[in-house]
């Protein structure tokens, strides 16, 4: 069925649709079908100002609550109030009350041990990645994902370890490692050479530091989350672009990848810490390339390869069809780990494996505040971090299963999971894509799924640990390379950025390149400066143009974009996509002056055309008020000549009867009293509207009689029919008396027909100090040239800093409209001189525009 409508407003007042509706098949359709009955829009009203419509329709500030009351408002207390607090800060007391056993236990359940059977290997791998005991990613694995049970809001997104955060955790870890070594040379044993970094992880002293200071990062990071989500400054994420976050990301796969080479070859080299640290891997790398271990290598790369065909070829492939998807690192674990013990890599092969694991929950400690100045921006960054990651995984998981976040809550339980777990010595903890994404596809149905990953976990440390003695650590470097290749895929992105938009494709090569080639921290803080300043300068290259009326539907467009775009005789509208600030301002007036008219080239113009005027003037000797001679364009039109033609101008009925010298001619003449009834009189004799910003000014009728103007409205003909006979300057680019651009002659006949100027202020919803003297500055400069300024669809609130800013002092609220077609209709009607001969320079007060250095 397909419905024609067709909406009216008549007076302000919306009538009611009609439909018609006709024997169709049903269909949607991006825009009319062809055959089908146009839809149409009227609207019927008088042209308002802003002022007209607020008064009308905008609430009063007595109708407004004020803060007082608000407040007054708010201060009560009540069961549900309580009640909605509590369940705010702890929604696992919610879940719990609601919490359907039948319908949900079995599915939380399910999800939860498949999440738990993927903690493990990701635990003991990430751990290896952090430069900490393998066992603190056990840790991270089991206190994280139970804070997040109670502060948390979705149940699907899985706290624990992620790579990006162990890495940059990492960087951190390795570079105040450097400077413990400095400090503590004596534990090195003396016939041992110091340079070597394994021999530093044998040392627990050094080992326990490397744990602290990961625990001083955790419990900072989530001090700074709770702070931000109690005082609700989620919005900072905001300014970091999706390409920084994909360069950053990126960058520090590569930085993962290189960590773990040394562990597939078995290669015992440094690590480095700093700048250049990819570069002094590699160096290291490619210096003991001739000790690698095949033993280990083959572990690697058998792993890695196992695990990829497995993912992509049955997990990926098939992934519809598989309940659950196999977890192949689990499987990559046991399976090395069970080949390890029985073969003895390490005493036959010298494979180096995992070793030790506590088999005790650590009880809970004080993390050490020692030196934490050191890295506590890292730490903001750290929590940047994690928010920014967390948030967006949890957010793709609320719309695929229709649900709401509570970004602040979820804030708060980012900052519990990492700060509640710092005194279990755990590292920084996020979430983990994959994981999350195996909830989302198994339905978990809440968070309580969390407690059975936590239970298997907490069973693994406490019985199984052991069992995992054996596990080569080429193993987990595979997991960890191959878990890598989503970020190494995104790399291609930066083609997408460079066709789509080059200032994120700017933001995303300074920060991948900076990142991979200095370090994750300076890498970081690179992105985020270039990011933050492309911000400023996409407002230098915001774009203003001229606005026309289409032929056909009155559509208001960007002219000279649309082929049947014209502009409406005498006005000018302009807009510009950006907010109106100190850093765009004179961008702004810059843009307006070059689509639209620039009153200082007219003045210059002016000044230039009335010195060769006078010199005219002076030859001639031609007095003001004796004579003058009025000629069409063609030069065939009845001519008055001085001394040629006698008026008598004290007829009282209104006419003057004239006679020239022989006496054998006499003419009629009709005195007009007002500019208006001349504009009527011209009208009729060239048949076209407003004839006095025509070029040809045609003052003979065919009647024989002759139009005779006032003495004010003789000037302003005079004034412009001297000017409009002048000759054109020349055909140069350049002025050629002060090498600018050239004002022609045709070009300044185009010009002097524009008595308006329009704005069109929708996209502006920020001003400052300088947009609005910017704003009072233009419509001075247009004043001083006849040219009307008038600003349409401009928001409250811009309005009110104008109203501050005393803009309403120099600019009449009468020139702000409630939309750009009641400006237009307003202009149209309006009868505007087009420049007076009593223009004058700006003044020096003017000319100084409020500047500062005037105030000096």
């Amino acid at each position: 069925m397909s419905q024609q409508r067709s909406f009216s407003v008549v007076d302000g007042m919306p009538m009611a649709p009609t439909n018609i509706v006709t024997k169709t098949k049903t269909r949607r359709f991006s825009c009319p079908p062809v055959n089908a009955v146009e839809m149409s829009v009227n609207i019927k009203r008088a042209p308002l100002t802003q002022v007209a419509f607020d008064e009308l329709h905008l609430k009063s500030d007595q109708e407004s609550t004020s803060w007082r009351e608000k407040m007054k408002m708010q201060c009560y207390c009540s069961k549900h109030r309580l009640w909605k607090i509590i369940t705010s800060y702890f929604p696992v007391i919610k879940v719990i009350r609601y919490y359907k056993i039948r319908d949900n236990l079995l599915n939380d359940f399910l999800s939860g041990l498949t999440i738990g059977i993927l903690h493990v290997p990701q635990a003991l791998a990430f751990g290896q990645l952090t430069s900490v005991k393998v066992a603190g990613g056990l840790y991270t694995s089991v206190w994280p994902v139970l804070l997040y049970v109670i502060f948390g809001t979705s149940a699907h997104v899985s706290m624990g370890t992620s790579a990006v955060i162990s890495i940059v955790t990492a960087a951190v870890v390795d570079r105040e490692a450097d400077a413990f070594k400095l400090m503590n040379q004596h534990l090195l044993n003396s016939t041992v050479n110091g340079t070597d970094s394994v021999v530093w992880e044998s040392i627990s002293e050094f080992m326990d530091f490397k744990e602290g200071v990961s625990m001083n990062i955790s419990f900072f990071t989530g001090i700074i989350l709770l702070a931000m989500g109690l005082l609700r400054l989620g919005f900072i994420t905001a300014y970091l672009s999706e390409s920084f976050f994909s360069a950053f990301t990126s960058g520090a796969g590569v930085h993962i990848a290189i960590s773990q080479l040394p562990a597939i070859l078995g290669l015992k080299i440094p690590r480095f810490g700093g700048n250049y640290k990819i570069f002094k891997t590699c160096a290291a790398i490619f210096g003991s390339i001739t000790e690698v271990n095949v033993a280990t290598l083959l572990i690697g790369v058998i792993s890695g390869i196992i695990i990829l065909l497995v993912k992509d070829c049955i997990n990926e492939r098939f992934k519809h069809k598989l309940i659950i998807p196999i977890p192949i690192e689990l499987f990559i674990v046991v399976g090395s780990t069970l080949i390890s013990y029985l073969v003895g890599f390490k005493e036959m092969f010298n494979v180096d494996i995992v070793e030790h694991i506590p088999q005790t929950i650590p009880p809970p400690q004080m993390p050490n505040m020692a030196n934490v100045e050191n890295y506590i921006v890292d730490c903001f960054v750290m929590a940047i971090l994690v928010f920014a990651n967390t948030i967006a995984m949890a957010k793709i998981c609320a719309k695929r299963h229709n649900y709401e976040l509570d970004d602040s809550q979820e804030l708060i339980a980012y900052g519990m999971c990492n700060f509640g777990s710092s005194f279990f010595k755990c590292f920084p903890s996020a979430v983990a894509p994959p994981r999350s994404m195996v909830a989302s596809s198994m339905n978990t149905k809440s968070t309580i799924s969390g407690i059975f990953s936590m239970a298997l976990m907490l069973l693994l440390i406490l019985v199984m640990s052991p069992l995992f003695m054996h596990l080569p650590k080429s193993a987990l470097a595979a997991i960890i390379v191959v878990a890598l290749k989503g970020l190494f895929i995104q790399l291609n992105i930066c083609v997408k950025y460079w066709k789509v938009n080059k200032i994120d494709f700017v933001i995303w090569f300074f920060t991948f390149f900076s990142v991979v080639f200095l370090d994750i921290d300076f890498g970081l803080g690179i992105g985020v400066g270039v990011a933050l300043i492309t911000v400023v300068f996409q407002t230098q290259f915001a774009k203003g143009y001229r606005v026309g009326r289409t032929i056909k539907d009155t559509a208001l467009v960007e002219h000279k974009r649309y082929t049947d775009a014209m502009e409406i005789p005498g006005i000018k509208i302009f807009r510009f996509h950006s907010n109106l600030y100190f850093a765009n301002a004179e961008i702004f007036r810059t843009a307006l002056y070059r689509s639209t008219v620039n009153p200082r080239k007219i003045l210059k113009y002016l000044k230039k055309m009335e010195k060769k005027k006078a010199k005219e003037e002076k030859e001639r000797k031609v007095s003001r008020d004796s004579s003058v001679q009025y000629e069409n364009k063609n030069g065939s039109g009845i001519s008055i000549i001085e001394n040629s033609v006698k008026i008598d101008l004290n007829n009282k009925d209104g006419t003057m009867n004239g006679t020239n010298d022989n006496g054998t001619t006499k003419m009629k003449f009709q005195r007009l009293d007002s500019l208006s009834s001349v504009n009527s009189r011209k009208s009729s004799l060239t048949g076209v509207d407003n004839p006095i910003y025509k070029d040809d000014v045609q003052l003979t009728g065919s009647d024989g009689q002759l139009n005779i103007l006032t003495p004010k409205e003789v000037t302003l003909v005079k004034r412009n029919m001297s000017i409009s006979s002048l000759t054109t300057l020349g055909s140069d680019a350049e002025d050629p008396e002060d090498g600018s651009a050239l004002m022609t002659n045709e070009n300044f006949q185009k010009l002097r027909r524009i008595h308006h100027v329009i704005i069109d202020c929708a996209p502006i919803n920020y001003l400052d100090t300088s947009g609005a003297n910017v704003l009072t500055h233009i419509f001075t400069e247009y004043d001083h040239v006849n040219i009307k300024l008038l600003l349409a669809r401009v928001c409250l609130d811009v309005r009110h800093t104008m109203e501050h800013a005393g803009v309403f002092d120099k600019i009449p609220r009468e020139n702000m409209f409630l939309d750009v077609p009641d400006a237009i209709a307003v202009a149209r009607m309006s009868v505007a001189l087009p420049f007076s001969e009593e223009l004058e320079d700006f003044s020096y007060e003017e000319a100084t525009e409020d500047s500062y250095v005037a105030r000096m």
